[in-house]
């Protein structure tokens, strides 16, 4: 499939993923009795939703409550977020149908929105000083520090034995508004494609934490990888972005600690990769290959949602696949492209090319010493290809299962038939890095 018509499928698949306009309704309802309760001079949306990143279903709302200047000598909000709490349970106008349940932690106050015991939505109201200015002249901010304990009962939890201990959290520097800025800006630019291909990105890790709940990259950590690559070009497509961070993905895992915070260089919005284990990384790369191999066979037909469902690819370790070398697969269906192996005559056994010969159709005997033998070439061709690569790969039953691929010629010229089972060669027709055609031939070997 060439590249536009991927391009179009994913930019039809990510406008799914956008939030709907009851969500958006619910989220802005929400945050206007917020703004009611606390003066909308002292409340600012921060998070995925803001920065126009955020996917359906949307579960939470984190907002920053700004309770002044920051000093140094006194920044301690217990009083405040108290009085905040107590505000809420007296004061605040519901404008849902939902039983809400306000949560005092010892530098936030949650509120939970809750039918038939089950939260449907929350609340994160966060304390936040104002501390300096961004490049954009806007406020940057101190705000609680970050705890791993991000979402639900966890959270709650991680700030209710804070507050039971006595302890006050850090406290760190913060420029939400900048990272909207950045965000908005670079949408703009891109002509919708950066906000577009991180909803994509941002489903498949939504997919790969269902599947494996240790699994869990950070949706921001995610974004601003993407944010990078279309900082370095504007004119990055949906399909080239999509596979560069695939393809990348393995080295963005294997340290952490790459990608500093814009307000706080001794922070690093990638530390938390320090608790994946190796296996758990080798289980994230394994997902990757899923998805790449599933896109190296996407067709017209094929949805953008089955592609994005996790399949963790166990390949031999002797298999390699053309996106290992930075070559996409975006085949021109109008080419010619051929291949086939001419199984070389052996005396009491048919001779002739695979594709061609009824009998080699049904299967090859392996021979006496299993001395036969195929040489496999192209032989119908108009792609003006630059070079050909050649890839031999045998059953998982058989003790070489193979995958290996290499230039101009399979790895072995001839081959020989001496595993049984169902094989396959492939070629692949590249200019520039771009497999613009590729042809198969099956072998099976009795």
């Amino acid at each position: 499939m060439k590249k536009d018509s991927f391009n179009s499928k994913f930019r039809e698949y990510a406008h799914t993923l956008s939030p709907q306009q009851s969500e958006r309704d619910f989220i802005g309802t929400i945050y206007k009795s917020f703004n009611d309760l606390l003066g909308a001079n002292n409340c600012i949306q921060i998070g995925s939703y803001p920065r126009f990143t955020a996917i359906r279903p949307v579960h939470d709302l984190d907002i920053l409550y700004i309770l002044g200047k920051w000093d140094e000598n006194s920044h301690d909000p217990s009083t405040t977020l108290r009085q905040l709490d107590a505000k809420i349970k007296q004061d605040y106008e519901n404008p849902t149908n939902y039983e809400i349940k306000s949560s005092l932690q010892t530098h936030s106050v949650t509120v939970s929105y809750i039918e038939k015991n089950e939260e449907i939505f929350s609340v994160d109201i966060v304390p936040a000083y104002i501390f300096s200015k961004n490049e954009f002249d806007q406020d940057t901010y101190k705000v609680p520090e970050i705890v791993k304990e991000r979402h639900g009962r966890s959270r709650i939890e991680y700030y209710q034995r804070i507050y039971t201990e006595r302890k006050e959290m850090g406290w760190i520097s913060s420029d939400p508004r900048g990272y909207i800025k950045i965000a908005a800006n670079t949408d703009q630019l891109t002509n919708g494609e950066f906000r577009k291909t991180v909803k994509i990105i941002k489903k498949w890790r939504s997919n790969l934490e269902e599947a494996d709940n240790n699994l869990k990259l950070k949706s921001f950590h995610l974004e601003q990888v993407v944010t990078k690559f279309f900082l370095d070009n504007r004119w990055l497509e949906i399909f080239d972005a999509i596979f560069k961070f695939f393809t990348e993905l393995p080295e963005m895992i294997a340290q952490p600690n790459q990608i500093k915070d814009r307000a706080n260089y001794n922070k690093f919005i990638d530390d938390y990769l320090a608790d994946f284990s190796e296996e758990e990384k080798e289980k994230i790369k394994c997902a990757r290959d899923g998805f790449l191999t599933k896109l190296e066979k996407f067709k017209e037909s094929d949805s953008i949602e089955t592609l994005l469902k996790i399949l963790f690819y166990q390949r031999k370790p002797s298999e390699v696949f053309l996106f290992d070398s930075g070559i996409k697969i975006l085949i021109d269906d109008t080419l010619v492209f051929k291949i086939d192996g001419f199984v070389k005559p052996l005396v009491g056994f048919s001779s002739g090319w695979l594709t061609k010969t009824p009998q080699l159709q049904k299967g090859l005997t392996r021979g006496q010493g299993r001395a036969r033998k195929i040489e496999f070439s192209i032989r119908n061709n108009n792609t003006r290809a630059t070079e050909y690569r050649w890839k031999v790969r045998n059953s998982n039953l058989c003790s070489e299962p193979r995958g290996e691929i290499t230039l101009n010629q399979t790895k072995n010229n001839p081959e020989s038939t001496a595993y049984a089972g169902n094989h396959y060669v492939e070629c692949y027709a590249i200019i520039d890095d771009i497999c613009v055609a590729r042809s198969r031939v099956n072998v099976n070997i009795i």
